[in-house]
This record gives C-alpha cells, structure tokens and sequence, in this order.
C-alpha cells in the first residue's frame, strides 16, 4: 500500500504530543501558581508626621538640646495586619515584616478563636487585637515597631511629663506622677534619655500627644513588661 509522503514524520511527532502536553500542563501549574501566591504588608500607619495637630503617637525619647530646649523624638507605630488577609493566608504565600518577605511555609493556631497565629513553626507571631486585626510581635512581649519619623520637638513650659511607672521598682502606678517641662529637661540633663527616671523613655514605653497647633504637648511613660 501506497504511504503518503511525510507519514512517517507525522506518526512520530503524534507519540511525541503527549509529553509535550504534559511538560505543558506542569508549567502552566506552575505559573498559575506564582500568580495566585499573595504578598501581605502592614495596614498604613495613621499618623501623619506632616501634620501632627490634636495627635498621639507611640514614639521614643532619643535626646535633648539643651541649649536650643528641643528634644530628638522618633515616632513609631506597630505593624498591624489586617485580620481578613491574614486569616486569608496559606502555603506558599508571604508577608512583608520587620522590612524583609517571609514565605509562608506552615499556619498554625493557639485555640479556635485564632487570637494568636504562628507562621513558620513561630518564627513569626501575629496576636489578634479587639478589632479583628493582628499585630505582629518581636517575641512573647514586644511587638514590632516600624519607624515613622524622626523630628525635633522645642520643649514648651507647658510640656507636661506623666510618668505612669515608679522609678524605685519599676513597677506601673495606678496614676502617673506628674513632673513639669523643667523637671524633665533636669532628669534628662543628668541621667540621659536610655537611663532618665532608671527605665528610660527609649524602650518602646512612650508615647506623645500635640496639641491643636502640632506643638508637643504632653509625653506619657507606660508600664511594659519587658522594660
């Protein structure tokens, strides 16, 4: 029987089709896959270093001019996630923290509730706020603090220091001792921002409220459990 020309080549393509089909298939898996991988970052930080008019903020107390009364005061805000894009999370996705992408390999959760999501067998944890949200946490007692700015605040008269944290034992007052503009300048003058009042006002244990011209108005040092 008469063979056309060229069936030989066709039949041989035609076996060849399937692993060509094939290797097709796992490549379009593979890149479906990359393209529906998620990468989630930390909600915007609210405030505005712009204007920072009837204002508070978590910040740290970094130094003092004294010959120009200003203090160096560097304000900071915790890395929250939203609480529907981490629920949202699964293998092989990732979240930007701490200013590095970490790939998501295992979830896990503390109860049923999921107010605490572990990432990676607890190399990231993620602690659920009454808002729905998560904070990110440096370990079981700090969170992770993102730098917002860093600005120089003139120290008014009327500044007024409230010290929520009892300077001999390091232990939180149930109301703060409340100590002047002058009295604040004198304990930094001496001691130092890292060591004023012995807990010192730069260890994630501040934060300042500006009044409704952005003039620093007020710091108030918090009890925390790390300090």
């Amino acid at each position: 029987m008469y063979l056309p020309t060229g069936y030989k080549k066709e039949k041989y393509s035609m076996k060849k089709l399937p692993l060509f089909i094939v290797m097709m298939l796992i490549f379009s898996l593979l890149l479906c896959s990359a393209a529906f991988a998620d990468t989630i970052t930390a909600l915007a930080i609210e405030v505005n270093p712009e204007h920072l008019e009837k204002t508070a903020s978590y910040a740290r107390i970094l130094g003092c001019n004294q010959e120009n009364s200003t203090l160096t005061v560097e304000l900071i805000a915790q890395e929250v996630f939203s609480g529907e894009d981490v629920l949202s999370l699964k293998p092989g996705d990732s979240i930007y923290t701490g200013g590095r992408e970490v790939t998501i390999e295992s979830m896990a959760y503390d109860d049923d509730w999921c107010s605490t999501v572990f990432i990676n067998d607890g190399e990231l944890m993620l602690f659920q706020d009454r808002s729905g949200n998560y904070t990110m946490m440096a370990d079981e007692d700090d969170y992770v603090w993102n730098a917002v700015a860093q600005i120089q605040c003139p120290v008014r008269p009327s500044l007024l220091f409230l010290d929520s944290v009892d300077h001999e034992t390091g232990e939180p007052l149930s109301l703060p001792v409340v100590r002047t503009a002058d009295e604040l300048m004198e304990e930094l003058r001496a001691a130092g921002p890292a060591e004023a009042y012995t807990v010192g006002l730069a260890t994630n244990n501040v934060y300042v409220i500006f009044d409704g011209e952005g003039n620093l108005a007020a710091i108030h040092r918090y009890y925390v459990p790390w300090q």
